[in-house]
């Protein structure tokens, strides 16, 4: 009786939940604009402006009133005087600043604020390696604890080295240009088939060791640093599926090829220009294959191969007893648990709204709107897997909520 008191209550308060966010959102529409009359008379047109200053016509700095010396070494406190026209370099000290300086430093900035914001969300993601290491240990035996921290280790060492050496080529190397990073035009050379009488991408080809082919580049090399990472993501699914039941040389070699063919092959046809990208400009399939985020490159490639890798290496000794009935082997430290679901929430904020490799331009400013996303997936999860346990067993689990925490997340790609 207590069990069906409980879930009514429970189902109540979901219904409450779901209607208030429903009002909420249906509040926030805006109002239809309303329609403007037509003009009783057309309106002449303007007169024609007179033609700017050339590209290479020296400015007059002044005009701008930049600070002084005298006034800079009093100190800005409040950063109004620090940032002006004088610091905008000049390509010819001798003639001075020109209008084609101040186009190209505007450019410049536009690249580096998306190279910054590249590279940040790169380092969260790296730092998610942390996370998935101290689940997977604190999930594992004690007597199991180094081997599987090893693996998190080190499968960040194997899998870097194979991306570098062939893995990014095979990923990007046709997949130029990259806007959003100043373009990295020497990524352009995909090994193709004709089929169908189209043209279809199989893998890259240039990028090979970072240098070959134009991948010596500064865009190149952020991409390379955020493409690893996530790639080390992917790798790391499989540690955790296989943990406390393989050795480390196994480990190893199966890092070792997923960095450097498995992975990169599916990570083309999706994001480096290759067959399932091209589904929409071939068939007029829509956009073609699209996967903002990795759902399917990342945790449905990672997830297909530690599926593989488990009915190849079986299930842990004494998983099982002769009749075929699972044994519990529960985690010896669920605090490593939930540590580790943190860091991994944390690193999220770099894995979503770090997918627009931009946060400058063409609408980048979304990754305000992608970082909330995320954050309210992550609580959506946390929020069932306590209401589950709830009406299950009477009591939350905290290392329910964990996983609900990373459940949650995970679902804000598929969403």
């Amino acid at each position: 009786m207590r069990f069906w008191e409980r879930r009514n209550r429970c189902l109540w308060m979901a219904v409450a939940a779901l209607l208030f966010c429903g009002l909420t959102a249906w509040a926030q529409n805006p109002a239809p604009a309303p329609a403007t009359p037509a003009p009783a008379q057309a309106t002449p047109a303007p007169a024609q402006a007179a033609p700017g200053p050339a590209m290479d016509t020296p400015l007059d700095v002044k005009a701008a009133q930049p600070p002084s010396t005298d006034e800079l070494a009093k100190g800005d406190p409040g950063g109004i005087k620090t940032g002006t026209v004088s610091d905008v370099v000049a390509a010819d000290t001798k003639k001075g600043l020109t209008l084609a300086d101040i186009v190209n430093q505007a450019g410049q900035n536009r690249i580096a604020i998306n190279f910054v914001w590249t590279l940040i969300a790169g380092f969260l993601v790296m730092f998610m390696q942390a996370g998935f290491a101290l689940v997977e240990t604190g999930l594992c035996r004690a007597k199991n604890a180094n081997h599987t921290m090893m693996m998190n280790f080190m499968v960040y060492g194997f899998g870097l080295f194979a991306f570098w050496v062939c893995g990014f080529a095979i990923q990007m190397g046709g997949g130029a240009p990259y806007s959003t990073l100043g373009g990295i035009n020497g990524l352009s050379s995909e090994y193709t088939i004709n089929l169908f009488g189209k043209t279809w991408g199989l893998f890259g080809t240039h990028g090979f060791f970072m240098t070959h082919g134009g991948a010596y580049d500064v865009g190149a090399m952020v991409m390379f640093l955020f493409q690893m990472v996530f790639m080390d993501t992917a790798l790391t699914i499989v540690t955790g599926a296989a943990a406390e039941r393989w050795k480390f040389i196994a480990f190893a070699v199966s890092s070792v090829f997923m960095g450097a063919f498995t992975y990169p092959l599916f990570a083309n046809w999706a994001w480096g220009g290759g067959w399932l990208s091209q589904l929409g400009a071939n068939f007029s399939l829509g956009h073609g294959y699209c996967d903002f985020a990795g759902s399917g490159v990342v945790h449905a490639v990672g997830g297909l191969t530690a599926l593989a890798v488990s009915l190849i290496i079986g299930p842990r000794i004494g998983k099982y007893d002769r009749s075929g009935k699972a044994n519990a082997m529960p985690g010896h430290d669920i605090v490593l648990v939930l540590t580790g679901c943190f860091i991994l929430a944390f690193g999220w904020f770099g894995f979503n709204p770090g997918s627009t490799l931009a946060a400058s331009g063409n609408g980048a400013l979304r990754i305000g709107s992608i970082a909330v996303n995320t954050m309210l997936a992550g609580c959506t999860g946390s929020f069932g897997a306590v209401l589950y346990m709830w009406m299950r067993y009477g009591k939350p689990d905290a290392s329910m909520a964990g996983n609900g925490l990373l459940a949650g997340l995970v679902a804000c790609w598929f969403a």
